[in-house]
């Protein structure tokens, strides 16, 4: 069962807690992938959908995704228009958003508020929301706007940032937990 991971803005795949989950799912002998987006400082939108294009082969039940802030419009946006006919095995997003930040306009371009939610709720059944209350960066009440325009479980997270490693976030046990549950993963391994 392959896992993408899509990083946010300034990001990159070896920071924050991608690295340790991508390594506690290995360990589980799952097929892990963190998504290699351009110019993660000056992200455009088209090149990130390309990226995504051309990284992630096929897409079906099995797929999963787990995303962060910026990231997760970029995989929505790659989903909307993918061939998803078979469906996919779920995602997560972390401090996702869909709606401009007032401190980041640079991120705009990115935003698409006349998506295709019913699209994204039709493809998979496992979709979850994970936000932290004392987000500066993207505020709480974005993402669960996000949660709810995608009809997605919202778990809101009372102290956490923005879920980067200078926030302490260099392992995210609630991701793997939910990813788990969502599918198949580690349940061979669990007494």
């Amino acid at each position: 069962m392959p896992v993408y991971m899509i990083h946010g803005y300034c990001g990159s795949r070896s920071e924050h807690w991608f690295p340790w989950l991508k390594e506690e799912l290995e360990q589980q002998g799952e097929n892990v992938y963190i998504i290699d987006l351009p110019s993660p400082d000056a992200p455009n939108p088209d090149e990130w959908q390309e990226a995504l294009e051309n990284q992630v082969p096929t897409l079906d039940r099995n797929t999963y995704f787990v995303t962060h802030s910026l990231g997760s419009i970029a995989l929505l946006r790659y989903l909307e228009s993918a061939n998803t006919n078979e469906g996919i095995g779920g995602y997560i997003l972390v401090s996702g958003f869909n709606h401009n930040l007032p401190t980041l306009p640079q991120l705009n371009s990115f935003m698409r508020p006349e998506m295709d939610y019913k699209r994204l709720v039709k493809i998979t059944g496992n979709r979850v929301v994970i936000a932290a209350l004392d987000d500066a960066t993207v505020p709480h009440t974005l993402t669960e706007k996000l949660a709810a325009s995608l009809e997605a479980r919202f778990i809101p997270v009372e102290r956490g940032g923005h879920f980067l490693d200078r926030d302490g976030f260099t392992e995210f046990p609630l991701v793997l937990s939910v990813l788990e549950n969502q599918s198949s993963l580690g349940k061979e391994h669990r007494v």
